[in-house]
């Protein structure tokens, strides 16, 4: 089978039944973490009140001035223009608003001063001197905005009814990106919304996946790709150190931790194993090495890389991103000497870029001008055969699960790109039964034109909801009984934590 016309027709109509199956939710759940993050906005509408002196509200309905309070430097959060903007405001409070270029309707770019995420992440992280905590009003807009989208994309999202049980429900595009991989948003008759990227990494969204559940009597498979798009990048840069890296599951450290230990000149045995394992996966070092790695396999420069990193809360100068680049690029040169070469090379005399085998997809790049860099261009096509490469071998394994079994075996109601979810039967022996098959469905042998061939392997854990998990370590009856008895512990660690607060409150 190959990426054609026919393979992404069917596909969508396999899409379209997993968007329609849709993702049971526990609506009491729903409730509690609706009132939470509404406690939250409050919270942090107080904070920001507080330190500029002033009322910080959110909608032209709540506006201080119709409850007869002297609205003198008033803000609206959600106002773009006029004397209750938060740019307004900015200006007069002295901040250094920083300018964020952008493509204006002409397709032209323009650098103007802003309030979007990025230049308020870049005012967090240059005030850090005079708010070692973080500047507190810049925190709490940031704060208000993630929980604003948070409410209005999944928390407020429509459900559909099914008798007593509520479900989100998604509509999957099987064209919806140029990479090949897939794209959702809400269903046609506008509920639920895009399931692919449900939140993430903070205690509130935490919520929300908590509230996303099994079907009574299921149990969530959750199944993702490892290092997925590392494979197809080592391969293309015929890096075989990486590639024995990757494969190696038994490396203590990993590579983004060996990564971190050469970029800083941090020996490995300084934080060991047995002492300090934990430090190194969550320490800063690991994080930026890893990011630095991201940002090498598709020539991200200097400037753009010290962006990301303020919109993740830290500052780190242009500078410094530019020597650690300089040091990947000393550490992996195949990058641009190879993977960049071959990119450029079959789109300047091509002007195509066909991805490896089985999947064979291809894409023009007509927008090739000769004696031009093309940097734009070639940016873009950097990162689209290992995108397009996992996009694919996600929609194989899928079109195979939801294919070549009976209707009531087919189980998957959710995504991620690289990751998918089923909602399947609660015993031991369906568990093995579709995790066998799940294997199988990715157990792809993927050839480069370079003759190198790789497979990517895939991790597992099972779970009652989307917040609460536990990783299968094998593919084993055993693996499987002993992952499920460390799941039912931890639910119920989770439940006496619960009536623990409950009682404290």
């Amino acid at each position: 089978m190959r990426v054609s016309s026919t393979y992404e027709h069917n596909l969508q109509a396999v899409y379209c039944h997993i968007g329609s199956r849709g993702i049971r939710v526990d609506t009491k759940r729903l409730s509690h973490a609706k009132q939470v993050v509404k406690a939250e906005i409050h919270r942090w509408l107080a904070v920001a009140s507080n330190q500029w002196g002033c009322k910080v509200f959110i909608g032209a309905a709540n506006n201080p001035e119709k409850d007869a309070i002297d609205a003198l430097g008033a803000v609206n959060l959600n106002a773009t223009q006029g004397k209750y903007a938060l740019l307004s405001k900015l200006r007069d409070l002295g901040y250094e608003l920083p300018k964020i270029t952008k493509k204006d309707q002409d397709g032209n770019y323009e650098s103007e001063e802003s309030t979007a995420e990025l230049a308020l992440q870049k005012i967090l992280s240059k005030n850090q001197f005079n708010y070692p905590g973080g500047d507190p009003a810049i925190k709490a807009v940031l704060r208000i905005r993630e929980l604003g989208k948070l409410s209005s994309s999944y928390l407020n999202a429509l459900l559909f009814a099914r008798g007593d049980e509520h479900y989100f429900l998604s509509n999957y595009n099987v064209a919806g990106t140029l990479s090949g991989r897939r794209s959702s948003r809400k269903h046609t008759f506008r509920f639920g919304n895009n399931a692919q990227n449900f939140p993430k990494h903070s205690d509130t969204s935490e919520l929300y996946r908590r509230c996303l559940v099994s079907r009574p009597g299921h149990i969530f498979l959750m199944v993702d790709q490892i290092s997925a798009e590392d494979w197809p990048v080592s391969a293309l840069a015929e890096n075989y150190k990486s590639l024995e890296q990757l494969k190696n599951t038994n490396d203590i450290y990993g590579r983004h931790t060996r990564l971190a230990s050469d970029l800083f000149n941090i020996p490995l045995a300084s934080r060991p194993p047995d002492e300090g394992l934990d430090n190194w996966k969550d320490s800063i070092e690991r994080y930026i090495a890893k990011q630095t790695r991201h940002a090498s396999n598709y020539d991200m420069l200097a400037p753009r890389l010290s962006e990301h990193f303020a919109k993740f809360g830290f500052s780190y100068s242009e500078s410094k991103c530019k020597l650690l680049l300089d040091k990947m690029g000393q550490i992996d040169p195949n990058i641009k000497t190879i993977f960049h070469k071959y990119v450029r090379t079959k789109i300047s005399n091509d002007r195509v870029l066909i991805s490896p085998e089985p999947f064979l997809r291809e894409r023009q790049f007509l927008g090739a001008r000769p004696n031009d860099a093309n940097n734009s261009l070639f940016k873009e096509a950097y990162s689209w055969i290992p995108q397009g490469c996992i996009g694919d071998n996600t929609g194989f394994a899928i079109f195979e699960l939801e294919s070549s079994y009976p209707v009531n075996e087919r189980y998957v109601v959710q995504e991620g790109h690289d990751s998918i979810v089923q909602d399947i039967p609660d015993d031991a022996d369906t568990i093995y039964k579709t995790l066998l098959r799940t294997n199988n469905a990715f157990d792809r042998t993927i050839r480069f034109h370079n003759g190198i061939e790789i497979k990517i392997p895939i991790e597992t854990e099972i779970g009652y909801d989307f917040a609460t998990t536990v990783r299968i370590r094998e593919f084993t009856r055993k693996a499987i009984q002993n992952a499920r008895e460390s799941l039912q512990s931890r639910i119920a660690e989770i439940r006496k934590s619960d009536n623990r607060v409950t009682v404290t409150v």
